[in-house]
């Protein structure tokens, strides 16, 4: 699995970084990183930062 982020989208609210710390990172520049090494290893948590982001600026792609 691979998690993509539309930057348009990001408001860079921290809902993914607080849901899923091990995979998504909000950087200083204010654009979520994301380790897609990690995916499938929290994808529990991973599934759950995409429902909880405001901006819907995540998809997994499976």
């Amino acid at each position: 699995m691979k998690v993509t982020v539309d930057r348009e989208l990001c408001c860079a609210s921290g809902m993914c970084e607080m849901t899923a710390p091990e995979v998504f990172l909000l950087a200083d520049s204010g654009d979520v990183e994301v380790d897609n090494d990690q995916v499938d290893a929290h994808s529990d948590k991973v599934r759950r930062a995409l429902i909880e982001c405001p901006t819907q600026a995540l998809t997994l792609i499976e």
